[in-house]
This record gives C-alpha cells, structure tokens and sequence, in this order.
C-alpha cells in the first residue's frame, strides 16, 4: 500500500512538472441563430418494410448564410408495431465557414433501433443510432484530401403531450445526445446535444408538422472550441403507404427526430 502511494505521488509530481508553466486554452463558445427545415418520410411497402427519406437545409444568422445540405435514405424493418430497426446511407454538404462556394463533404452509414409506445397522456420515442462517418477538411475553399474516419452513437428521448385526447395537435419534449468514439477522436468524445420544445400539428392524413425551438451545444475537435446554436426548427413528416393489405395500424411515434 505504502508503494502504490509512493508511486501516484511520484506520477502526480511529473504530471504537474511537465504542466507546470503550460496555459490550458480558454474555452470559446460561438453562438449563432440558425433556421432548420426539413421533410422525413415513411413510405411503408409491406407489413415488414418501409422506405425512409430525409431532407434537410440549415442555415445560419437565421436565414442569411447557408450551414449544411442534407440528404438521407435508408431501409426499415418492423419487429413489431413498436420496435423497428433500420439502415441506410446519408450524405452532407458542410458550408465551410468564409467561402460558401465548396462543402465539406461527408458521407455516413447508419444503423439504428427505435422503440415507441403510446400512452392514454403521452406518446414516447426511444433511439439509439450507430453511424460511420468519412469525411475529410476543407481550407480556404479547398480539400485537403485528409480523409479520416469518426463513430458516432447517438440516443434520443422524445416525448409528445397531446392537447386532448386523440387531438391532432400536442406539445414535443425531445434530447438527444451525440458521443464520438474511433482513432481519430482526441478531443471531443463528447460532440452535442440537441434539446427541442415545440408543437406538432397533424395537417392531413399523410402530413405533420413539428414547429419549435432546438439548442444545439456542440464540442468542436479542437476541444476548447464550442458552438451555441439557437435553432427554430420547421420539421415536416410525411407518412405513405402502399401496402395491399392495410389491416396493420400505420400510426408511428415519429417527433424530435433527425
């Protein structure tokens, strides 16, 4: 035992020799207000399987600068009217700050799990996705072909208070967090959070709109660098089926996604 305290004291001691004299970097934190629109579709083809789609644009000072392009598509498989997993493919076009004539490209792969479930005073969402992210820096305009690879997992937690029972509109309650993990993460295994309230209203039979507010607090890699985005989100759902045989309820929890 007398070793062992001898020993953290020794390592303590080089740790704060070599640190000695070195300034830890002040933390810097952008804010920013951004407007989010999007279109995220079910189209469901048999009782087992769905065709997903998303549509993304987020802009900066509002709506004066672009921020990111983004594009979606993948395949769902229902266990059951409650639990469904799905994969699929995505690709995003970053606007590099200063020059909004090149992207940084990444494409991405991902797998989730989604759970719901339907309350007498609340409709629930539970999510966990896995995605596989390549992408590479872009400077001045140009690409410095540095293409590396970064996992991320995600988990969501979204809740929906109907204004009255069986009505077509209710209030939205979502967070999700986003963890890095890979080679190439030094700095931030943390990467955001997304915390959105807002009201979702059903428009038609096949179309919903979730309108609210998003606060994005995300770690840069660099690691002292943060952005504060203040986001009014204006997320549009689209739900379609073609299936022959409709006897199974198409009626999917789907609120505080992306």
């Amino acid at each position: 035992m007398k070793s062992f305290v001898f020993g953290l004291t020794v390592i303590l001691f080089l740790v704060s020799d070599c640190t000695r004299g070195q300034e830890l970097p002040e933390r810097v934190v952008n804010e920013n207000a951004q407007f989010w629109i999007s279109t995220n579709n079910v189209f469901r083809i048999a009782n087992r399987w769905a065709i997903l789609n998303d549509i993304h644009i987020r802009r900066n000072n509002f709506l004066a600068d672009p921020n990111f392009y983004f594009l979606r598509v993948g395949g769902q498989y229902y266990l059951n009217a409650n639990l469904r997993l799905a994969t699929g493919y995505a690709h995003l076009w970053l606007t590099p700050t200063g020059d909004w004539d090149n992207f940084q490209n990444e494409n991405r792969i991902y797998q989730q799990l989604s759970v719901s479930r339907r309350y007498e005073r609340m409709n629930a969402l539970f999510r966990i996705r896995l995605e596989q992210r390549f992408f590479n820096n872009v400077q001045d305009g140009q690409s410095l072909n540095d293409d590396f690879f970064v996992n991320r997992i995600r988990f969501l937690v979204s809740a929906g208070f109907p204004f009255k029972q069986d009505g077509a509109t209710e209030l939205i309650l979502a967070n999700e967090i986003h963890l890095n993990f890979g080679q190439d993460v030094v700095f931030n295994t943390f990467n955001q959070n997304r915390l959105t309230i807002g009201v979702k209203h059903k428009l038609s039979r096949h179309w919903k709109v979730d309108c609210g507010y998003m606060m994005v607090y995300q770690q840069l890699a660099a690691g002292n660098v943060y952005n504060l985005n203040h986001t009014l989100r204006l997320f549009f759902y689209g739900s379609f089926d073609f299936r022959k045989n409709k006897n199974v309820p198409f009626n999917e929890v789907r609120h505080g996604e992306e």
